[in-house]
């Protein structure tokens, strides 16, 4: 009898350690759902530019999402597709896991809830980060919710913060791809380029002004050079139609370093079409857009660091690295010319749509790294 008596104790008790759902007792102060102004409170951890609009949150940029820490174990996010294009990838981490090891989430509606289980009821945490462009679509938050409460976030003050600027290279156009294969979002990632993990490198919060096509002065998706990354750089975003939205930026985390890849759209896309008096005309202005967008960086952030990155031999890259010349002795100090690696360079495959391949944006990454490593510590 008294073995009996045992058996059913630790039966009791092994049941005792898990929580159902049901059993749990609800505080009148606990957060169970989010909406409105409420996301961009203190229970959201955004990574990238984003801003209310209406009832919801909205964020263009690719690398742009968010981290949520909760008390249960289901959540559910509410994502709008505002103006589809071609479905939007996300990855999502659960309780810390690796973003580039996590599962992927599809957004290919105009509404659809992402719902994370977890097998206990107990403290976690997910980040959705989207991997998609800017021109796959306008993306938003509506509503966050769970069957326990939210809790408040705990963002990290000191880890640095890295925004990142360019086109097609740095948004990981078909970094996933191989060969032969045309761009889709499903072989796209700007998690497996070279600027985002750079970034991951040093534990840093992240933030991307990119979209493929386009130029620092002028690209493919305007010649005219009305919508160029120049101008983006003030905006909270780019659209689905490529056009820069209007509405400033006024949130921003000064950054601590900043990598920049762009250029290669101003010379494919217009000056290299051009002769003469014409072309010399558009390269002083693709000179003359560098030193201006590099001094507007050295204003909004005097102490942040600049990394130039070309392919060795650009034209663009050497048309930037004659303007860094020429900057005085502190600006100088704060700009830094790195050379990552051309597509398919030291026999790597490539992706798609020509673009470099995850591996070499890898050896990219760790090239990026190490200048990093030279001047901060």
């Amino acid at each position: 009898m008294k073995r009996v008596l045992i058996i059913f104790f630790l039966v009791a008790l092994l049941f005792g350690c898990g929580k159902d759902p049901d059993d749990v007792i609800d505080d009148p102060e606990d957060i169970k759902e989010l909406m409105g102004a409420d996301l961009i409170g203190d229970h959201i951890e955004w990574y990238g530019r984003h801003h209310l609009n209406q009832d919801r949150v909205t964020f263009y940029h690719t690398a742009t999402g968010f981290k949520v820490r909760f008390f249960g174990r289901v959540i559910d996010m509410d994502l709008a597709l505002e103006t589809y294009k071609r479905d939007v990838w996300f990855s999502v981490s659960k309780d810390e896991e690796d973003l580039l090891e996590s599962e992927t989430f599809v957004l290919d509606q105009t509404s659809k809830t992402l719902r994370i289980t977890f097998d206990t009821y107990d403290d976690h945490v997910v980040q959705v980060i989207k991997r998609s462009e800017p021109e796959d679509g306008v993306t938003s938050l509506v509503i966050v919710s769970t069957n326990g409460y939210l809790k408040p976030s705990t963002d990290d003050s000191t880890a640095p913060h890295f925004l990142i600027i360019g086109a097609s290279g740095i948004s990981g156009h078909g970094a996933l791809g191989v060969e032969g294969q045309p761009r889709t979002t499903a072989n796209s990632s700007s998690l497996h380029a070279f600027g985002y993990l750079s970034a991951k490198a040093f534990d840093g919060t992240f933030e991307f002004v990119a979209n493929s096509g386009w130029g620092l002065a002028f690209g493919f998706n305007d010649p005219t050079g009305e919508q160029n990354i120049f101008k983006a750089y003030d905006s909270v975003g780019i659209d689905a139609d490529e056009r820069i939205v209007d509405a400033p930026f006024t949130n921003r985390v000064t950054p601590d370093l900043v990598i920049v890849n762009i250029g290669g759209n101003d010379y494919s896309a217009v000056i290299n079409k051009l002769q003469g008096f014409e072309k010399n005309d558009a390269i002083l202005t693709f000179k003359q857009t560098v030193a201006d967008f590099i001094l507007k960086i050295r204003e909004d952030a005097p102490q942040a660091h600049i990394i130039w990155t070309m392919t060795e031999g650009s034209l663009n890259g050497t048309a930037a690295m004659a303007v860094i010349a020429t900057l005085d002795e502190t600006d100088q100090a704060f700009v830094h010319v790195v050379n990552i690696l051309k597509v398919g360079e030291d026999g790597d495959p490539e992706g798609a749509n020509h673009h470099a391949h995850y591996v070499t944006h890898q050896k990219s990454a760790n090239r990026i790294i190490d200048l990093i490593h030279t001047f901060w510590d």
